[in-house]
């Protein structure tokens, strides 16, 4: 803290109003916005609890404040709209962000006599002008874009092409020539109409106006103009043909809010039904940053993706999958933006249930498009992730070989290490080793298991194998783990030896001599790195662990009788099945399944007969 701010007195000077709570690190930079609805209880809560108690998202922030300040505030809705303008104008360090703060884009009908689209990541608050979105898959936009310009002819300059004739959009159909007054401004916003209707996924309402007009162009013999309505009542009719049908009622307009996330990132997916269908998804990918929790997100985003949203695009109810703990915070301020209130509810049955199910299915695809994503992204540029990761942990050397470790049983049996390496920012396969462990067999106990398989292999060091040295070695575990791995190679005199821990819970790393973890930034390629030799050290454990439990299950009476290989015993199992199956055979069956006789046979038989038999099932 500086001398010039004094935390206690802060504290102790606390109002217990509603408002916005403020966190600056030394360097005088806005790292944290908050709300409250009673300031002096939710900022000393900070402060006056264990460490251990607080989340390790709060534990990394409160580290860096050096100063603090307060916005008082009349209500708890004041103080959640100051808290996401503040959140959106300085965009904080620790606060929850959508991905790279990106703008997604919106599709606008312009103020003007003779509106035109347009497309904008800024929808402005002010003005007549109507947006639509927003759409956070560029292919959706330029697809809906694409389907408005063939079937609704609103003009698509800005100005004029020419002064005394219209251009080439007239001709081939796409736009009336409203530059040359070849259109009425009645007839024209119509067309507008039925564009904000398209963009608005009124389909069926559309689709009335089209047939009633398609049917007075036809009484007014206007057959050429009715044509082109019927063209364009068909293409809205295959759009509505792609729209599921959710419910009879035709007033349902819902917003389903889904997640899935995986420790790293949440991927939220919103699917929207209006007038009864599903009309649509869009899915937003949340870093989960310094220890933030995937529902601290689900409730950001929920603050984040209505602060912009157009009133007439509100729904009248949002299906949550978590309950929220701010859930009247925000309904007050949804109810209070839109001038109707807007219900929350947690699905448990029926079709409210299954369209949540939907939701999450479709958060879960994206979330693993995107991961693929990533890990193609590694795959052409590994050589910057081992740069960043250099950087971050301050290696003394670049990490061109890294090996990762990991220890797996069950309830201490089978106990067994795997070794994978990583050459160059890939899996060097040839390389890897898997390992029996000896000391801790019959009790868990990961510590002794990991000081073993370390002991074993830097034994190989010094050996005439000579096992090359690892610029970086990766303990997959805590701070336990790893200073059981310190402990092994001190015992090889090995002081220089960079190492490292990854803990899974929150992906922190752990390094020898530094009392706190690091936080890799969630989105940063050296995290996905060491993800990616972390969870391939782990399967290669599981695969040699899973091998051993596998042959120990299989493992039976025949093993321990003379004169029954593996060969003779397969032929046993293949025709009997069991061993019971195999005793209830009389001697002569035996001697034909086997292609033996004589004594062997007769050793056999009487050895599957003995009472001090004992059998695995």
């Amino acid at each position: 803290m500086t001398a010039a701010f004094d935390l206690n007195a802060f504290l102790q000077g606390l109002p217990t109003q509603p408002g916005v709570y403020r966190m600056y690190d030394r360097a005088d930079q806005l790292i944290y916005v908050g709300k409250a609805k009673n300031l002096r209880n939710r900022v000393r809560s900070y402060f006056h609890k264990n460490p251990s108690q607080l989340s390790p998202k709060v534990q990394v922030t409160v580290q860096q404040v050096a100063r603090m300040d307060v916005i008082l505030t009349d209500s708890e809705v004041e103080a959640l709209i100051l808290e996401s303008n503040l959140v959106k104008q300085h965009k904080p360090k620790y606060n929850i962000l959508l991905r790279d703060d990106k703008k997604f884009p919106w599709i606008g009908i312009s103020n003007e006599p003779f509106p035109r689209l347009f497309i904008t990541r800024t929808p402005s608050k002010q003005g007549k002008t109507k947006f639509f979105g927003p759409y956070t898959n560029s292919a959706d936009l330029y697809a809906t874009l694409q389907q408005v310009r063939k079937n609704f002819p609103l003009r698509q300059r800005r100005k004029p092409l020419f002064q005394n004739r219209p251009c080439m959009n007239y001709a081939i159909g796409t736009c009336l020539g409203p530059c040359q007054n070849l259109v009425t401004p009645e007839a024209y916003a119509n067309i507008v109409r039925q564009v904000e209707l398209f963009l608005s996924g009124k389909a069926d309402e559309l689709l009335k106006l089209i047939e009633r007009e398609m049917t007075e162009a036809a009484e007014a013999l206007n057959f050429e103009w009715a044509a082109k309505l019927r063209d364009r009542y068909k293409a809205v009719e295959s759009v509505v043909a792609k729209q599921k049908m959710v419910s009879d009622d035709v007033t349902l307009n819902q917003d389903i809010i889904a997640l899935a996330e995986d420790g790293l990132r949440c991927m939220i997916t919103v699917l929207t039904v209006r007038h009864g269908k599903l009309i649509g998804s869009r899915s937003q990918e949340i870093a989960l940053l310094h220890g933030a929790t995937p529902q601290e997100a689900y409730l950001s985003y929920l603050y984040q993706v209505y602060q912009d949203r157009p009133t007439e695009d509100l729904p009248d109810e949002i299906l949550l999958q978590y309950p929220l703990e701010d859930e009247g915070i925000l309904a007050a301020w949804l109810q209070q933006k839109r001038k109707k209130k807007v219900r929350f509810t947690v699905p448990q049955l029926g079709t409210k249930r299954d369209l949540l199910h939907l939701g999450i299915k479709n958060a879960r695809e994206a979330l693993e498009q995107s991961k693929r994503y990533d890990a193609t992204r590694l795959q052409r540029d590994p050589a910057r992730a081992l740069i960043e990761l250099q950087e971050a942990l301050d290696l003394p050397d670049f990490p061109a070989r890294m090996e990762c470790y990991d220890i797996s049983h069950v309830q201490g049996s089978h106990t067994v290490a795997s070794m994978v390496v990583f050459v160059d920012g890939k899996p060097d396969k040839q390389s890897y080793r898997r390992f029996k462990i000896k000391t801790a067999e019959g009790k868990p106990d990961d510590f002794k298991s990991m000081e073993e398989v370390i002991r074993r292999r830097f034994a190989h060091s010094s050996d005439e194998a000579g096992w090359d040295e690892p610029d970086l070695v990766i303990i997959d575990g805590g701070k336990g783990q790893l200073y059981s791995a310190i402990k092994a190679l001190q015992a090889h005199g090995i002081a220089e030896q960079p190492i490292i821990s990854l803990a899974k819970k929150f992906e922190e790393v752990y390094i020898p001599g530094r009392e706190r973890p690091i936080l890799l930034p969630r989105d940063s390629q050296a995290l996905f790195l060491l993800q990616q030799i972390r969870d391939e050290a782990h399967r290669f454990a599981i695969t040699f662990h899973r091998s051993l439990r596998q042959k120990a299950a299989t493992a039976s009476a025949l093993d321990e009788i003379p004169g029954i290989g593996s060969k003779r015993k397969q032929k046993l199992y293949d025709h009997y099945g069991t061993v019971e199956k195999i005793r209830e055979a009389s001697p002569e069956e035996l001697g034909r399944v086997l292609g033996i006789r004589g004594n062997t046979l007769e050793t056999i038989y009487q050895a599957l007969h003995a009472p001090a038999s004992h059998d695995t099932p």
